[in-house]
């Protein structure tokens, strides 16, 4: 793939690596709740600098091709570059062929020189289930886009992926960054946790519930919604939520009620991002941050210059949970979780 617009870095790049091989995730990342019971990452609605049309197009693709909950980000990167998301007046963004002859449409996919072979004829996809492929059309031009990139190695290897699309190191540099902007602007443009409304939520049905793709996590059945959407929208891998030691006995972890989370592609930057939008910075640190919306305490444990070296071997992001005096191993009377849809919870909710 080649992007539509001129540039000022030289494109010493074959035909075939013009090809793009293409295969035919709020407010920050929140949840989607399926009818039974169970969750799945969803993307912004909107992300500033992306039209409407394009971006429906980058978080459908990514969830129905698999891509992981920053998929969105990539494809919306992709377009970015390739065509400002179809605004370019370049040639071959809405008719005809590109500079380079070889590609075409939004996402400029290789169509065999105008033939409507080559990547295009491989993987094509019908985007919004009108019964047509369109190659301009930016349903089916994200959708094949997103279809090459899940076989190209995403989202394991974004990187490898990117540069299957378009074989130029500066290229596949390019969109991570601008993959980061987008997924910085989602976050950026959710509410403020300290507006954000939360509920106080009572017992009743069962107390622990595994947590969603996280096997053998279980959690407070009440707090698994925020749970879950933690890891959406910062991308995040919990690690431990109920249990006993080594962790305090008079802490959250033996009420199910604690989260330790780490980066789930080692990225450190994001976890901070997560902790200081929920109350942690430098000068809480060492004693411990009191947290935001529904949290008790937020200790960023173990990573360099962030508090508590006691964990400097397993460094993660401990959340707790506002709740109810409880003894270790018990269910608390009640918790306090983000007022959001979370059809986990049971009992009468309190709004605040």
């Amino acid at each position: 793939m080649h992007a539509a617009r001129a540039s000022t870095a030289p494109l010493a790049l074959s035909a075939a690596a013009c090809i793009a091989t293409l295969w035919a995730s709020l407010g920050a990342a929140i949840l989607a709740a399926n009818t039974d019971g169970q969750f799945s990452p969803a993307a912004p609605s909107n992300v500033p600098d992306v039209p409407a049309e394009f971006m429906s197009a980058y978080v459908a693709s990514a969830e129905r091709f698999a891509l992981g909950v920053d998929g969105w980000s990539y494809l919306a990167a992709i377009g970015k570059v390739e065509s400002d998301h179809g605004r370019s007046s370049a040639a071959g963004v809405a008719s005809g062929q590109n500079s380079h002859g070889c590609c075409a449409g939004p996402m400029q996919i290789h169509n065999g020189f105008g033939s409507g072979g080559a990547t295009w004829g491989a993987y094509k996809t019908d985007g919004d289930g009108d019964g047509r492929t369109d190659i301009y059309a930016a349903a089916d031009a994200v959708a094949t886009a997103a279809r090459y990139l899940r076989a190209s190695g995403a989202p394991e290897d974004w990187r490898k992926a990117i540069y299957a699309y378009n074989h130029a190191g500066w290229y596949v540099s390019r969109v991570v960054g601008q993959a980061a902007e987008y997924r910085e602007a989602a976050a950026s443009t959710a509410a403020s946790p300290d507006k954000a409304p939360t509920e106080q939520v009572s017992g009743g049905g069962a107390w622990l519930a595994e947590v969603p793709r996280m096997p053998g996590e279980r959690c407070d059945r009440r707090i698994v919604a925020d749970v879950v959407m933690l890891i959406a929208r910062f991308g995040v891998r919990l690690t431990d939520c109920y249990g006993g030691a080594p962790h305090a006995r008079d802490g959250e972890h033996p009420l199910g009620l604690a989260a330790d989370l780490v980066p789930a592609n080692g990225d450190w930057e994001r976890t901070r991002r997560l902790a200081q939008t929920y109350g942690w910075s430098p000068a809480c640190a060492a004693s411990g941050c009191g947290g935001r919306g529904p949290f008790r305490v937020v200790l960023y444990n173990g990573f360099p210059g962030h508090g508590d070296p006691s964990h400097a071997r397993a460094p993660h992001l401990h959340l707790s949970w506002s709740h109810a005096p409880a003894q270790p191993f018990t269910r608390a009377r009640w918790v306090r979780v983000l007022a959001s849809p979370n059809p986990l919870s049971h009992g009468p909710r309190r709004r605040r």
